[in-house]
């Protein structure tokens, strides 16, 4: 489905992102139908009573949450879908990931991030990124987890090992955020006049039950500070709120009502009937999909040469990514 879009690359980026980006949230549309719908998980969107301002156009926006299981983005999905934003998320991954020939194509062409973790080189990752979206005028919003790793008994200990070492507050519902990384994003976007606001997210599990693998889904201001720094006390500051927050959101005998009261319920009733839209796509168009792939020879030649393509940039180039940054670098040299 992605493929037809390469074409459009060399001649309107911004609409080619728009259509791969419109094509993958239907997909994750569907990952959210099958989180609520299939695996009965209840989303609860509360909206805060402060004044709320509207995404400027082509402004980009961060979004940090803190990372109690390695399934946080993926619920994260159910309130992106609520907020009409689930084609702009940017995700970041572990560049391992790139080898997983298929889905690993898909959000290679929906540029998401991969990192090494090793800042010499993930440092110019985020650069790229970061110039390439600010050149076509595109927005998006950048998925962060600050603490880089999830909430288990061992990463508690190197955080509190990490607290003992710079004299700070211990956590126990959150790991001390790193703030290299966020840094240096804020401060790019920032100097290329890109970023329209923070998201600040705090995530929480109800009823005691802690999803850690698959199968668990089937289950039940400052003086003269540098701005570095100013960011650095602005996200410790929020890790402190989000430890708070969660030592009253885990407290025995305290009613969940409670925390809901300072809050106002969304309606849910027209997202929840625009929910099944995602699986009649799919059920339709992998069935025609399917049958034109049986019926025709010229769409198994379409489906070979796409095969092709996308196996000789895993294996053979420097992968999607690179090739659609890449490419935009060479056409700005040429113009130049």
């Amino acid at each position: 489905m992605l493929f037809p879009f390469t074409f459009i690359l060399f001649f309107n980026r911004k609409l080619y992102h728009q259509l791969c980006d419109s094509s993958l949230k239907i997909w994750f549309g569907l990952s959210v139908f099958l989180l609520e719908k299939f695996c009965n998980i209840k989303i609860v969107l509360h909206e805060s009573k402060c004044n709320k301002s509207e995404s400027k156009p082509n402004k980009s926006s961060i979004v940090v949450m803190n990372h109690r299981t390695r399934f946080d983005w993926l619920f994260y999905f159910c309130i992106l879908y609520r907020l009409n934003a689930l084609s702009k998320i940017k995700i970041i991954l572990k560049d391992s990931l790139k080898r997983i020939s298929g889905p690993a194509w898909a959000m290679q062409t929906a540029l998401f991030i991969f990192l090494k973790r090793k800042w010499s080189e993930d440092q110019i990752t985020f650069n790229k990124f970061i110039d390439y979206y600010y050149s076509i005028q595109k927005s998006f919003m950048i998925l962060i987890f600050p603490e880089g790793t999830d909430l288990t008994p061992n990463s508690i200990e190197k955080s509190n090992k990490f607290a003992e070492e710079r004299n700070l507050s211990k956590y126990e519902y959150v790991l001390h955020p790193r703030v290299t990384g966020f840094n240096h994003i804020f401060n790019r976007m920032f100097s290329n006049d890109q970023i329209d606001c923070i998201h600040d997210v705090t995530v929480a599990y109800r009823g005691g039950i802690i999803p850690k693998g698959e199968a668990d889904f089937l289950a039940e201001s400052k003086g003269d500070k540098s701005e570095n720094e100013i960011l650095e006390e602005w996200i410790n500051e929020r890790w402190k709120i989000k430890e708070n927050f969660l030592k009253n959101f885990y407290a025995p005998n305290v009613e969940i009502e409670e925390l809901d009261k300072e809050y106002e319920t969304k309606n849910e009733m027209i997202n929840g009937i625009q929910l099944y839209f995602y699986p009649v796509y799919w059920i339709v168009s992998l069935t025609l999909i399917t049958y034109l792939c049986f019926s025709f020879s010229i769409v198994q030649f379409y489906f070979a040469i796409a095969l092709l393509f996308y196996i000789y940039q895993q294996f053979f180039s420097k992968n999607i990514d690179n090739f659609i940054l890449n490419s935009f670098e060479e056409n700005k040299r040429k113009t130049n």
